[in-house]
């Protein structure tokens, strides 16, 4: 019998986890405890042009010309998580708003790797000193930035972004 599915999120993983096979590996397998992982691509390398407009809304920070140099002309992965709805149920989690809200409190950790606690997969990055300018990972915070990332990530793929245009419909026709 299959699992029913719903909410999803975009997942990029960065060069620092990208680039290590054991730690991209553990990573995938935390991530499908809560969900199917789709559309894997490995080893993209990433243009600047690409990671701009990926970050465009964060133009005015104080780290977008960092993460902007630092990701660009390196290999990523990238990759859809759809969850379970019987593992997670947005419902039953009142704290969080969103699938993404949860996977970044409660799995994922913060950006900043300070702040991260030790079952957080952002920690991994304080394992090794040249992991410290590497957050690991990207996830969306919604399902609508989830889309918009979609669209850019596999814009060569037109398949992939009407099957998760039409999910997202789904999900915002039940929120209605």
């Amino acid at each position: 019998m299959s699992q029913k599915l719903g909410a999803f999120v975009f997942i990029m993983l960065k060069p620092a986890a990208a680039n290590d096979i054991e730690l991209s590996k553990s990573i995938k397998n935390q991530l499908s405890k809560y969900g199917d992982i789709k559309h894997l691509r490995d080893s993209i390398i990433v243009s600047k042009e690409k990671i701009s407009k990926h970050y465009k809304s964060s133009q005015s920070s104080l780290w977008y010309p960092f993460i902007t140099n630092y990701l660009s002309k390196k290999p990523v992965q990238c990759f859809i998580l759809e969850s379970y709805i019987d593992k997670y149920d947005i419902a039953n989690h009142s704290n969080y708003s969103s699938f993404g809200e949860f996977l970044k409190r409660q799995v994922i950790g913060p950006a900043n790797l300070c702040k991260t606690k030790k079952h957080h997969l952002r920690r991994l990055a304080l394992k090794k000193a040249t992991f410290l300018v590497d957050n690991l990972i990207h996830s969306s915070d919604n399902t609508s930035e989830a889309l918009k990332e979609i669209r850019l990530w596999y814009e060569d793929e037109p398949k992939v972004i009407a099957e998760f245009e039409t999910k997202a419909l789904q999900i915002f026709e039940n929120k209605a």
